[in-house]
């Protein structure tokens, strides 16, 4: 019988280390052709609507989808013999934190070996699985946030200090945080097109994960940004060319060609390079796919079995 999963039972059993190594799983699977994700679907009328977000990983055996419309976002994962529902999950830091495990393993493979500066735009929940997870893949010695609330941003800089052990500093502008350091983060509740992130504050060498928009109307990188970028990776190109405004922005005016944007499947299976030079500045794309959803997800059902975690449902 399936199970039933709180928030609190996600979190105990999805540390970052274990996320970021399930989700390049899941992406080594996208590459070689074992796994399936269908973008992004919203269905809309009037005041309702729903998210369904849809993947399946034929090598680990399971499949699920996430959708998201009134309350908490769901996981349903299914799999077994006979094939059959196994679990539902309330997702909300499941999302949190299988978003920030895939910036870790686009770090992992794209930044330079010792990148040791991040500097980070936007404090909110998902930066704190942001910064956790390129702390895991880099010797992360120092770090600089920015967001527009001087107040909560001094709150996460000391949240996130005790947190990682290493001094998160709180800086006044977006481009004192991104200035000078090795890895630049944009995880921002940006609601309209004015980017956060400008190509003139960027220096040779320097990786950016992108990771806070997800519509045509949000904007976090501006066109020189994205051009001055030598590799671009995204999670998901077709999603990516629904939903990702700093891409389709540029590729609209001509400056962006989307067949030189890479999937990090691509990268993680070695097919291609997240870095050729040191040199080459490098963007993540993170638009959140399912397929990194249903990776974690099998994870978490496997701890959960294994230590008899979880409510027993109905069928």
């Amino acid at each position: 019988m399936a199970i039933f999963l709180r928030e609190e039972d996600i979190v105990r059993l999805l540390p970052i280390n274990k996320a970021i190594e399930m989700v390049e799983q899941g992406f080594k699977e996208q590459g070689n052709g074992t796994g399936v994700n269908l973008p992004r679907e919203r269905a809309q009328a009037g005041s309702i609507g729903v998210t369904m977000m849809v993947a399946a990983l034929g090598e680990r055996g399971v499949a699920g989808f996430k959708t998201m419309g009134a309350g908490k976002p769901l996981v349903l994962l299914y799999g077994g013999e006979p094939r059959q529902l196994l679990a539902v999950m309330e997702a909300g830091s499941l999302g949190q934190i299988r978003t920030g495990a895939a910036s870790g393993v686009a770090t992992k493979y794209m930044a330079r070996e010792n990148a040791s500066s991040v500097g980070i735009i936007g404090t909110g929940n998902q930066a704190i699985t942001q910064l956790s997870a390129v702390c895991a893949v880099r010797p992360i010695r120092t770090i600089k946030a920015y967001s527009r609330t001087q107040e909560r941003r001094e709150e996460f800089c000391r949240t996130m200090s005790d947190s990682l052990g290493i001094e998160v500093l709180p800086v006044s502008s977006g481009q004192e945080a991104v200035q000078g350091t090795d890895i630049a983060i944009a995880i921002t509740n940006v609601r309209t097109l004015e980017p956060v992130i400008l190509g003139d504050w960027l220096e040779p060498g320097m990786h950016i994960n992108a990771a806070g928009a997800n519509s045509l109307a949000r904007r976090e990188l501006d066109d020189a940004a994205v051009t001055r970028c030598s590799i671009i990776v995204a999670d998901a190109v077709d999603q990516a060319k629904i939903e990702c405004a700093d891409l389709v922005m540029p590729a609209d005016s001509g400056l962006l060609i989307w067949d030189t944007v890479l999937e990090l499947g691509q990268v993680v299976t070695g097919k291609t390079s997240g870095r050729t030079f040191t040199k080459d500045i490098t963007l993540f794309e993170s638009q959140g796919i399912a397929l990194e959803d249903v990776a974690v997800a099998a994870h978490i059902f496997e701890r959960a079995k294994a230590e008899g975690a979880g409510e027993t449902l109905p069928f």
